[in-house]
């Protein structure tokens, strides 16, 4: 440091007839450096309680000088400062704290730390931050008397000094206490300017007025520093009602959005606190006139008040005396009551002044901060979500939408497709109308818009027509200009209207229409609509049709609602308000009959509504009216409990796409015709509708059967059936003719549902229960002190990498839900189903979900559907039952050991394997009855337990066997079908769908002999059913010689191990456990290693799923090997070719020197059969045995030298390659059988 050039800069210039001291004059005083003695001599007036800074020992002793000399150029006297100020602490004194400046009475005004510029001021700062630092200390101990903290530090540039200083500037209200308490009541704001700035004098705090240019950008630590901040001021001040609170805060917000909107470059922002300029009167003022400003250019809302303008027009005749008097009554008035700013409750003076206290921390919270972008702010959005989800009080019927249920229902719409068909038009309508008529938070509305914008962002301008080019120029600069034409929202809750504005601001939008008013309102008289809300076709529908994207979360189950809103809506505006009391709650099901109004024909939408609006009957019978005739049913998305925080409720997103007017109504004119005429003609495109509808529901009736019904004359068929039979029971009629006339009608009304919904496939989204449906989801909510709000379910990844439900970078990823909703709203609805998605995804058939056998049809829709397998085939479709004798259940006889040369074997449900061969248990019965003997061909079918839907074809070569009671036996008449053939189709899809399909949901899966027998499956002739059997015996050739294959190469491997002759050496020695914890949070999950995961006899493990609360597991590293100490009969073991962690379960085990003990060569030898009875050998423990750690160690292998193991490695690498081979051709065996089946049926 040149301290010679450092003074200089700050103006000391030799002294006369000395030599080497230099010294500065201000005005009547002076201070001298003295470079002999090498010391600072700051005269008399300055007093020093230690001499520490005032020589050359430190370069901090120069900033001191350096701020001693600002300060007295500022102004302050020289006997007022005071240096290296200690109190007395406790058994002695405190620090020495650099400079104190004292007000004239001799007590503390401003307390000053001096760091050297850079990283010690940088330290201070952070423990400032953290506890309040040494200053805070000082204060305390100095009586709590200073207004002002200042952590100073300066340094030279040239020859020109620069400076930093972070102020606090003391408030009453935090300065008793001990420094824990100042500190948790001080509000963590600091100031750069205020003391040394050419505005000031001295001991007058003045800090400068924000301009917009020097707002912050928010960035990631500050979203969730404002919100606990904003929580720590809440708890402070004593405020108890919390909901209220965060509603006044999107108050301040609104106000903030609308002065960083109108103010002008360079101008003073209004929302500030102007610290000595500011009283809590005035401040509350400007606020107010910020708050009523934006209330009306946002929302259109003229706010009742009597502000500084109103009074000067009207008073303009009073003397200034009387003017000023009533000007103070008028304030009174305006803030002395519970007004928009109103934190705590306000009735006087008193709790005014207390309020105020709190608004002007929350403002000076937020004031330097920027919170108004043209692009959206991820950091502003998180805040926006943690005051939403944590703070927000939800009235009755309010569920705020999460944000990723949003994503999720926006990318499962096609937009990149409505996109493109759009922008390709020539009538100006180049952008998709989109509506949310219940807005509340509105992020439909902002993630709408982003992916509106994201789409117009990647857009080639060059393809399209001229006008439509410069408007998607205009709009890749200026984003969201597009949505006030395009984008509306609807509110009632007034609340929730300014905090959906506020929403779209901290999202980076705000243009869009959000408005103040009914989501169900009449479109022409209700006058607060506007544009495309104002219009109404003329078709007798009171429809709007102007939209084409309707999304909507809106209110479910609000009391009496009929009662509040008739200055809204009448019977003339909705079908189903007839429906309606004046204590009935189903205002969703208006909603419903909303979206088909607002919705152009083809128009989508994406609704989400609670589960009941599928099942529940009264009104919500008539709303799936609506729903069936108006609209194609696309995808159904059933949500769990976990989904919305504020409720347990179940709810299910419908997915929708407009019809038009018409093809219900002509449907239903066209089934009326068919009543009659009886003449089965197409409908729709629909074939014979009428025969396949009685095909799908009167099971077990011709066609011919039905159409007596039809003639009001019912052969014996129909009146044995039990559709009939309940019709019969349940409907009350007086003669035969009215109960003939009734049923007709039922059947009328279900054949045209049936029509309608013949064509439809749904795509079924389900997110599952408890952990999966967590999983699914990908976030969950805490209401935990600090960590309030939602988040990603896995520590260190954000929602959108841990969700299910999309991906939020494209349309079309198998591995999402959102994907095959998207799919099939383009028509694709037979791509494959991912396997990660197929617990979650399934197609369904509407015929299937609606159930028509009952007598009172209530268009229930059914998300849990017993759907009616059937091959699609071109032979006919013949019961089992109808081609062979009636089955026959087995023999309950004890199984004992027996003689297989003499004996019959006794075939049980657990002997048959997977593989349709015989397991080794071989066991004869204590009697055998000749009722149970099987003939060649017999087909043996299980029929409970975990096995249910297994099959077995016995062959004589087998050996004489008889069955037992849990299989049923089925003999097939061979002039109509081939066993063989019979046993082939029990390999195909359909067959297993079918099982899945009956089996039951119960602990005790179960298909009886009856079910069997309705099984219906393709019957072509006898030629047709040789040549399949004939090739479905090769595929299984082939699969027998693969596993004798694999017998072999196994046999092979295990033959080179147990021959091996040399020094034996203990795992201990070798390959010791590795035992290094760490944090779950350090690995991906995927990596995560436990005894579930882990596959029996040997065969590695499965990639992680789930969700884990413990904190320590194991590391594991490539190369490592993985042993399951769990049951360790099942033979979990992988050696590892990544690294992750795993559960304490699993034993890890690491070679000590890869250079000389082969990690591979140790594992071979580990996966023999010979370890594992080894391990349970020394077990611990009965039902849940546990391998013995200290025994695993003392287990010994062979140890060739290291040239020795690389050879045996490769040998046995070599063999395992052709076992894989072999597996992947039986694997692939199902799928050659059903491709044979598909070719020939």
């Amino acid at each position: 440091m040149d301290i010679k050039k450092h003074i200089a800069a700050l103006g000391f210039v030799p002294k006369n007839g000395t030599n080497g001291i230099y010294h500065k004059i201000y005005v009547d005083y002076a201070i001298e450096i003295d470079f002999e003695s090498q010391s600072i001599n700051y005269g008399s007036a300055i007093t020093a309680e230690s001499k520490t800074t005032q020589n050359f020992s430190q370069p901090e002793n120069f900033v001191v000088l350096e701020c001693v000399d600002r300060l007295l150029t500022k102004g302050y006297k020289p006997q007022n400062i005071l240096l290296e100020k200690t109190w007395p602490s406790g058994h002695g004194t405190s620090g020495r704290l650099d400079i104190c400046v004292n007000r004239e009475d001799g007590t503390p005004y401003m307390l000053i730390e001096c760091k050297t510029f850079g990283k010690e001021y940088n330290k201070e700062l952070a423990r400032i931050r953290k506890d309040g630092g040494q200053l805070f200390t000082y204060f305390q101990l100095s009586g709590s008397k200073a207004d002002v903290l200042m952590l100073y530090a300066s340094e030279l540039k040239g020859n020109k000094f620069v400076y930093v200083n972070e102020i606090i500037k003391i408030e009453d209200d935090y300065r008793n206490g001990d420094v824990k308490d100042i500190y948790e009541k001080w509000n963590k704001l600091t100031k750069d300017n205020g003391i040394f700035d050419s505005w000031v004098q001295p001991y007058n705090f003045q800090s400068k007025a924000l301009t917009k240019e020097q707002l912050k950008e928010i960035k990631a630590e500050d979203s969730s520093f404002i919100f606990n901040r904003f929580l720590e001021i809440l708890r402070h001040n004593v405020v108890s009602d919390k909901g209220n609170a965060f509603n006044k805060i999107f108050t301040l917000f609104l106000c903030k959005v609308y002065d960083e909107t109108t103010t002008g470059e360079g101008e003073e922002l209004k929302f500030q606190w102007l610290e000595g300029r500011d009283n809590h009167v005035d401040f509350q003022l400007r606020l107010t006139d910020l708050y009523s400003k934006g209330m009306k250019k946002f929302l259109d809302r003229t706010v009742s008040d009597f502000n500084d303008d109103d009074f000067n027009k009207r008073c303009a005749s009073l003397t200034a005396e009387t003017k000023e008097f009533l000007r103070k009554e008028v304030n009174k008035l305006r803030l002395e009551k519970n007004n928009e700013f109103a934190i705590k409750e306000v009735y006087d003076s008193a709790s005014f002044e207390e309020n105020a206290k709190v608004v002007k921390e929350v403002v000076e919270l937020i004031q330097g901060y920027r919170i108004r972008y043209n692009k959206r702010q991820q950091y502003l959005s998180d805040f926006f979500e943690l005051l939403l989800t944590t703070g927000l009080k939800q009235e009755a019927g309010q569920y705020f939408t999460p944000v990723p249920i949003a994503q999720f229902i926006i990318k499962s719409l096609p937009l990149d497709s409505i996109m493109a068909e759009k922008l390709s038009r020539k009538d100006g309508e180049i952008l998709p109308y989109m509506i949310d008529n219940a807005a509340g938070s509105g992020h439909f509305i902002t993630e709408f818009m982003h992916e509106i914008q994201d789409i117009i962002n990647e857009c080639d301008t060059s393809k399209y027509i001229e006008e439509t080019r410069k408007h998607l120029v205009n709009w890749q600069n200026c984003h969201f200009d597009w949505a006030t034409d395009y984008v509306y929202g609807i509110e009632k809750d007034y609340r929730l209207v300014k905090v959906g504005k506020v929403g779209c601001y901290l999202h980076g939008d705000g243009l869009a229409n959000v408005i103040l008013s009914d989501g169900l309102a009449n479109f022409c008289n209700n006058k607060e609509y506007k544009g495309k809300l104002r219009k109404q076709t003329n078709d007798g529908q009171k429809d709007n049709q102007q939209f084409d994207i309707v999304l909507s979360n809106p209110p479910y189950s609000v009391s009496s609602f009929r009662q509040t809103t008739r200055d809204y809506y009448t019977e003339q505006d909705f079908e189903l308000y007839n429906s309606l009391t004046d204590n009935s709650s189903e205002i969703e099901c208006l909603f419903i009959e909303r979206t088909k109004q607002l919705l152009k024909d083809g128009g989508i939408a994406g609704v989400i509504l609670p589960s009941s609006i599928l099942s529940n009957s009264g009104i919500y019978t008539k709303a799936r009216e609506i729903i069936l005739q108006y609209f194609d049913i696309v995808a159904i998305a059933e949500l769990g409990s976990n989904t919305f925080m504020a409720t347990p409720i179940n709810t299910v997103v419908l997915f929708l796409r407009r019809r038009d007017n018409y093809f219900a109504a002509n449907t239903k004119s066209a089934v009326d015709t068919y009543f009659r005429t009886l003449n089965d003609v197409t409908i729709n495109g629909i074939e014979t509708p009428a025969s396949k509808y009685v095909a799908h529901v009167w099971e077990g009736l011709d066609y011919a059967d039905y159409v007596t019904l039809l003639q009001k004359s019912p052969n014996e068929k129909v009146k044995a059936h039990e559709i009939y039979a309940e019709y019969k029971k349940k409907i009350s009629a007086k003669s035969e003719a009215k109960l003939h006339e009734t049923i007709l009608n039922i059947e009328a009304e279900k054949l045209l549902y049936f029509i309608l919904a013949y064509p439809q496939k749904v795509v079924i989204v389900k997110s599952g229960e408890k952990d999966i449906e967590k999983r699914f989801l990908g976030y969950e909510f805490s209401n935990r002190r600090g960590n309030e709000g939602i988040h990603a379910i896995q520590k260190g990844k954000n929602i959108d990498e841990c969700t299910k439900l999309f991906d939020a970078s494209c349309y079309d990823n198998p591995e999402k839900a959102s994907t095959y909703v998207y799919r099939a709203f383009l028509g694709d609805y037979t791509s494959p189903i991912a396997e990660v998605m197929q617990s979650h995804i399934s197609r369904v058939s509407l015929i299937n979900m609606l159930t028509f056998n009952r007598d009172n049809f209530e268009k229930n829709i059914s998300l849990v559907t017993k759907k009616k397998v059937t091959f699609e085939s071109k032979w006919p479709l013949i019961k089992l039952g109808d081609l062979s004798a009636p089955p026959q259940y087995g023999a309950t006889e004890k199984a004992i050991d027996g003689n297989k040369e003499t004996d019959y074997r006794y075939i049980r449900i657990t002997d048959i394997m997977d593989d349709g061969n015989l397991g080794e248990d071989w066991k004869t019965a204590e009697h055998i009855d000749e009722q149970y003997i099987l003939n060649d061909g017999d087909i043996l079918f299980a029929r409970s337990g975990a096995t249910v839907g297994k099959s077995f074809i016995y062959k004589n070569s087998i050996g004489k066997a008889i069955y037992a009671g849990y299989l049923i036996r089925f003999q097939f008449n061979r002039e109509h079908i081939l066993p063989c053939y019979a046993y082939s189709i029990t390999s195909s899809v359909k067959y297993k769908e079918w099982v899945e399909m009956h089996k039951g949901r119960t602990a005790q899966p179960n298909i009886n002999g009856q079910q069997y027998s309705s099984f219906k499956i393709p019957v072509p002739p006898i030629d047709v059913q040789k040549q399949i059997v004939e090739e479905i015996a090769k595929v299984d050739k082939s699969v027998s010689d693969s596993m004798l294959r694999i017998d072999k190469y196994e046999s092979d491997i295990e033959s080179l191990l147990s021959s091996l002759r040399f020094a034996d050496s203990t795992l201990n020695a070798i390959a010791p456990f590795a035992t290094k914890s760490i944090k779950y949070s350090d690995i991906e999950s995927e990596t995560y290693i436990t005894t579930d995961n882990m596959l029996q006899n040997k065969l590695g493990v499965l990639p992680f799923e789930g969700i884990v609360n413990i904190s320590s597991i194991t590391e594991y590293k490539p190369e490592d090997i993985l042993i399951s100490n769990i049951r360790p009969y099942l033979k979990k073991i992988w050696f590892a070719d990544k690294e992750g962690g795993c559960s304490k379960d699993v034993l890890v085990l690491r070679s000590v020197d890869t250079s000389k003990y082969l990690p591979k060569y140790i594992f071979y030898m580990l996966r023999r059969d010979a370890f594992f009875d080894y391990v349970m050998e020394g077990k611990k423990g009965i039902k849940m045995p546990r391998g013995n750690k200290e025994d695993i160690m003392k287990y010994k292998i062979p140890m060739p030298n290291i040239d020795e193991q690389k050879c045996i490695v490769a040998q046995i690498e070599a063999l395992e390659l052709e076992i894989t081979k072999a597996r992947t051709l039986i694997e692939s065996a199902a799928s050659e059988k059903q491709a044979i089946l598909d070719k020939y049926l």
